[in-house]
């Protein structure tokens, strides 16, 4: 058992709380860390050789607790503003905002991500930045754009974002940096990462997080052409 195994099965463990006690928001859950389980590998490696330890000399490991984090981690973003706030999804009215076809919404789906990792791609090859900050500022152009196109949604963005990186801070904190404060510096790299650090836990860590909360919080609503009251 690895040490940041125990901060993933918490998170875990929050969402499925989340699962059991909130029915509204089920099935927008599941979808969505779905979503967060297919692109854990590559988001993963994409970060493993400038922020977290995660390569060898022979070859790249995706743990299954990374896998279990990304899971919940995305789950949680796209609920987390409802079940906190109380809000429920509604059918927006005919017109530009009609349920579309689910194929339709999921070639969005694909296409969406599939610009987050082509702009994180591009700032990391091209403007030669860190691979957290590029995947931070392509998640930051996808929660604009859906902003800028559906206004209702710029709280849901906004607060998915704070209650996210509030919630990893905690889960990582306690259960990481305070239980295996060795792993987790070589977990993270510190040295490397050359990052400001709160109560040990890297600041581009809760930026990401908060950007996945940003991004992820109002992705489902935006695509199913859905408003919350």
């Amino acid at each position: 058992m690895t040490a940041f195994l125990l901060t993933s099965i918490v998170l875990f463990i929050i969402w499925l709380a989340i699962l059991l006690f909130s029915n509204e928001t089920r099935r927008e859950q599941v979808i969505m860390s779905v979503v967060g389980l297919v692109l854990s590998p590559a988001v993963l490696v994409i970060v493993a050789e400038d922020y977290r330890q995660l390569v060898s000399d022979t070859a790249s490991v995706v743990g299954i607790e990374d896998l279990i984090f990304a899971f919940s981690l995305f789950g949680i973003a796209a609920v987390i503003y409802q079940v906190l706030i109380g809000k429920h999804a509604h059918k927006l009215r005919k017109g530009r905002y009609e349920m579309e076809h689910v194929g339709h919404w999921i070639a969005h789906l694909v296409l969406v991500l599939g610009i987050w990792a082509f702009a994180s791609l591009l700032f990391i090859h091209v403007f030669e930045i860190s691979s957290i900050n590029a995947l931070i500022v392509g998640g930051l152009l996808v929660g604009i754009y859906i902003i800028a196109d559906r206004h209702d949604l710029m709280m849901n963005a906004l607060l998915s974002g704070l209650f996210l990186a509030a919630l990893v801070f905690m889960t990582e904190q306690i259960f990481f940096v305070r239980l295996f404060p060795v792993d987790a510096a070589g977990f993270w790299q510190l040295d490397a990462a050359a990052t400001f650090l709160i109560g040990g836990v890297p600041l581009q860590e809760l930026i990401w997080a908060a950007t996945v909360g940003f991004a992820i919080g109002p992705l489902y609503e935006w695509l199913r052409r859905i408003e919350l009251k």
